[in-house]
């Protein structure tokens, strides 16, 4: 096969590990599979079916037999009047295949006389009249007409058609399958690497996985693999930026704070206020920049975040008895829980992290005598097993229309959640980003009876 190759024109040489090749080849294979087969199956129909039917040469039979008597009898005139009486056009002939009887014998009946042939014979593959002759007693031969109805070649057409589609189905059915297989490998194999990819496994290689003959596949992979090395670049370099931009965003924060500490000790008290004002603003910017940086280090730690077990009824009730010396003075804070609730693995740090910012939430927006539950249950979603922490409140909840928001960044969805509320909009998507860390998921509705549902669900 290298030396036919070898032997190939150029253009042949330069795309034989192409697609397009391969599937041309499959195609003509195919195609002279589909030919082949249905050339043999007609031939095979033919020499099984080509032979007088049984059931007309029982008949041809009892005519001869019929024949034998009259003429054992005798009587010609009735054995003439027999012959014309039958559905075949038939004669019995003496050994120089004359006529016995005064019966007129068609001339084109005479001519076939020279193709007489047996019972037992291997008829024509197109319908015509055989003349088909049975020896007789006294060495005459009864020979008659087979009609075009009864030769078995009258159905071939249908026959052959249905060949045609059988052997068609069967064979494009199976280099279907075998494309399909063919193709597939290398996309179930590119899926499986993209999976892991997600996951942050930047060590894989595509080409190495895939490693198919195919040249189309091969430059994908490594077209893969560049795209691979180049968002771990970006993601190795983001990490740095955020890393910088911490130490760049506190260290003048931090001076700016040392700053008024000094200058409060020098201003008189009618201009202390400012400094009061001064030091909200500097504390609110050194909230929003942990908020942002927390926010940006998540995006990033679903490529690096260890999961250990948790028992997240022990998470929720600690931040409920810390979360109750925020409560307005005529808010409640309960917490229920089923029994048992099975641990999950799940990252620590951000399990308090993304309950505290739920309930604080809620303190927050859910009213001046809000009641705010926290319910740890088990959850089943579509045949899978969660459990479920679950922050409700009967507040005024949210627009229908909005609540596919709430969990994108810098999302103020009224006019009260603004600074003086202390919100910048990333609380919940810091929930969002943490529940996409530990693989779990975040739902947000309303409340039937008045208020905000959020539940947060970790697989088991």
């Amino acid at each position: 096969m290298s030396r036919w190759f070898s032997s190939c024109p150029p253009f042949i040489r330069k795309h034989k590990n192409g697609l397009a090749f391969r599937l041309f080849s499959a195609f003509a294979v195919s195609l002279f599979l589909i030919i082949s087969l249905q050339s043999l199956a007609e031939i095979a129909l033919m020499k099984s079916m080509l032979r007088i039917p049984s059931s007309i040469q029982e008949e041809m039979l009892d005519l001869a037999y019929q024949a034998n008597v009259l003429i054992d009898e005798g009587d010609m005139d009735e054995l003439a009047d027999w012959a014309n009486a039958q559905e075949y056009y038939l004669f019995v002939l003496d050994k120089n295949n004359h006529p016995i009887t005064h019966r007129d014998m068609h001339p084109h009946f005479e001519f076939k006389l020279k193709y007489l042939r047996p019972l037992n014979t291997q008829l024509d593959s197109e319908v015509n009249q055989p003349i088909i002759g049975i020896p007789l007693n006294n060495g005459l031969t009864i020979v008659m007409q087979m009609p075009y109805k009864y030769h078995p070649a009258h159905n071939f057409s249908l026959y052959f058609s249905i060949i045609k589609i059988l052997i068609s189905g069967a064979i494009l059915g199976l280099f279907s399958w075998v494309i399909a297989r063919y193709l597939q490998r290398p996309l179930d194999k590119l899926r499986e690497v993209s999976h892991r990819l997600s996951e942050g496994d930047f060590t894989i290689k595509v080409a190495d996985e895939i490693g198919h003959s195919v040249r189309e596949f091969s430059e994908l992979a490594h077209d893969f693999d560049n795209m691979t090395s180049e968002i771990h670049s970006l993601a190795e370099k983001q990490k740095r930026l955020i890393r910088d931009v911490s130490h760049e965003l506190r260290t003048p924060l931090a001076r700016h704070n040392l700053a008024l500490h000094l200058l409060r000790k020098k201003t008189d008290n009618e201009h202390v206020h400012l400094l009061d004002r001064l030091d909200n603003e500097s504390t609110e910017m050194n909230t929003l920049v942990g908020e942002i940086l927390e926010f940006s280090r998540l995006e990033n730690a679903r490529y690096s975040t260890k999961l250990e077990a948790v028992m997240l009824e022990s998470h929720c009730s600690a931040q409920v008895a810390q979360r109750h010396v925020d409560l307005k003075p005529n808010q409640t804070l309960e917490m229920t829980s089923t029994k048992p609730i099975p641990m999950v693995m799940a990252d620590p740090r951000l399990v308090t992290r993304v309950i505290s910012n739920l309930i604080g939430n809620a303190i927050k927006y859910a009213g001046e005598t809000a009641t705010i539950q926290v319910v740890v249950m088990p959850y089943l979603e579509q045949d899978k097993e969660y459990v479920a922490v679950i922050v409700e409140d009967d507040g005024f909840g949210i627009p229908e229309h909005q609540l596919s928001d709430i969990f994108s960044p810098f999302t103020r969805l009224e006019s009260a959640r603004d600074k003086q509320s202390g919100g910048y909009g990333l609380g919940l998507a810091i929930v969002k980003e943490a529940m996409v860390v530990m693989k779990g998921k975040v739902i947000a509705e309303n409340r039937k009876e008045g208020g905000l549902r959020i539940a947060l669900l970790f697989p088991i």
